[in-house]
């Protein structure tokens, strides 16, 4: 297979209030791979270059003169010291930021380790996302607005072996108050080092207790796997990280193992990631044909490329093989989705995808990174689905809420109605969920909003390895993956 581009849908925002960075990590959520490195320089043949290209050229060139013009005109007269370090990154960014594309960005090099761990999948540290607003922001009579809150603990890691859960907020590391700290001064602090233990002062409701953890090596949980019948497979991946072609084919080989005859995979809210790990994974399943098509604009000397399928497959041709997407599946997913189903390999289910068709390269810049759009890729038969998405083979819509039902929802959030409720019912069950949606009908919060949240309340409450690989009850996406699958 020809891998080369790297694509993703969140950028690095650098001026955003609130940070979601892996706990003892900042990182770039789904901000691509890293490629091969090499230099920035101007690989296009001169007799390429456009006259258009060449005024471009000229026109810059001019622009930098007066630059230098104007810094020399600082230096000597500007009263204070002037940071010149911090002029060159500001001027980078600003130069990447002109460029008007939400995808290119400049990755400063106070965060370009971090940054590799997590396209990397690897790190030492607890083990959770993590959100933290900008210490500017601060409201006292708010402790969302200056406490870390966890978004969600990795599956088995040291976070959640200790119980942390999602909203939890923490209002001190070591005993070192954290209002005052960035989002990325906090996951610093927050990652510590194998061997020192690190204590979290944790608020959830109106309980406040201290949780003593130890850093470990952590590796990004990209997938999720298990067995939903005996018959039915099922991997969910969560993002396309350098490790996730091993990722997936280990879960792949446990449950051809245990006896799968079909196969679900699951990447609703999949942003993306790295492209080789998607057309790694397609190629699992593909013997022949075509799995993407890339095109770069013509100045840059480079013609197409086509990623073909090898003849080695993983998994047999005959499992059936459904893919469940939704509005947050984006780029290196909907490469992976339009590749199968292109190629007549898989029936896809869910709603809409996002519809990112184009794809970046990062390169390494002074310290950092520079991450540029420079590919818009199709899907095998040809189509374009930037700012489009794919149109599942079986749509299934989203739910979509009042504002009154949402008020209500805040309004019911402001009271812990669950610990009471699992104490007195503590058997995750149907018919346990169903009574507490029951119990609560008379809120103005949806049937469905309550099942999730009481659902959520019980899962976290288990040890990891007693909890459900996915909601084969209530998750309408799940349901219907199996009546399709015959079950």
């Amino acid at each position: 297979m020809h891998y080369r581009t790297f694509g993703a849908i969140f950028p690095y925002m650098k001026k955003a209030l609130a940070a979601i960075i892996m706990a003892m990590s900042f990182s770039v959520l789904n901000a691509g791979a890293i490629p091969e490195y090499t230099p920035m320089i101007n690989t296009t043949p001169s007799h390429l270059q456009s006259n258009e290209a060449l005024e471009s050229s000229r026109s810059i060139s001019q622009i930098l003169y007066s630059l230098g013009n104007l810094y020399a005109y600082l230096s000597n007269n500007f009263l204070y010291e002037i940071d010149s370090e911090t002029m060159e990154e500001e001027l980078i960014s600003a130069m990447i930021d002109s460029l008007g594309d939400q995808y290119s960005y400049y990755i400063p090099p106070d965060v370009a380790n971090t940054f590799e761990e997590n396209t990397e999948g690897e790190y030492v540290g607890i083990g959770t996302y993590l959100t933290k607003m900008n210490p500017a922001y601060t409201d006292p009579d708010d402790p969302e607005s200056y406490m870390v809150i966890i978004a969600s603990p990795f599956p088995g890691g040291p976070a959640d072996r200790a119980g942390l859960r999602p909203k939890d907020m923490i209002s001190a590391i070591n005993g070192e108050d954290v209002s005052e700290l960035t989002a990325t001064e906090a996951s610093n602090m927050m990652k510590g080092h194998i061997g020192e233990e690190i204590t979290l002062t944790v608020h959830r409701g109106s309980a406040v207790f201290d949780i003593k953890l130890m850093p470990e090596v952590v590796t990004t949980p990209s997938t999720v796997s298990g067995m939903l019948t005996e018959d039915i497979g099922y991997i969910a991946i969560y993002t396309f990280s350098l490790t996730t072609g091993t990722s997936v084919a280990e879960d792949l080989s446990e449950l051809l193992s245990q006896g799968a005859e079909k196969l679900i995979i699951d990447l609703r809210n999949n942003g993306g990631g790295t492209v080789q790990s998607a057309l790694e994974t397609a190629d699992m399943f593909l013997s022949d044909g075509m799995m993407l098509e890339t095109k770069y604009k013509p100045s840059s000397g480079r013609s197409k490329s086509v990623a073909m399928a090898d003849p080695d497959i993983s998994v047999p041709e005959d499992i059936p093989l459904l893919l469940i997407v939704n509005g947050g599946t984006a780029s290196s997913s909907e490469i992976l989705t339009g590749a199968l189903m292109d190629n007549g390999r898989a029936t896809v289910l869910g709603s809409q995808t996002f519809g990112k068709g184009i794809s970046q390269e990062i390169r390494p810049f002074r310290g950092g990174y520079i991450q540029i759009t420079t590919g818009h890729f199709y899907t095998p038969s040809g189509n374009d689905i930037h700012e489009v998405g794919i149109t599942p083979d079986i749509l299934i819509e989203e739910p979509e809420y009042s504002d009154e039902e949402m008020k209500a929802f805040e309004t019911f959030m402001e009271e812990d109605r669950f610990s009471s409720y699992i104490e007195e019912n503590p058997e995750y069950t149907k018919e346990n969920v169903l009574a507490f949606a029951d119990k609560y009908k008379d809120s103005g919060v949806p049937e469905d909003l309550l099942i999730m949240l009481i659902r959520n309340e019980y899962i976290y409450s288990m040890d990891y390895d007693e909890r459900p690989v996915a909601d084969i009850w209530f998750d309408q996406y799940i349901t219907k993956a199996l009546e399709v699958l015959g079950e």
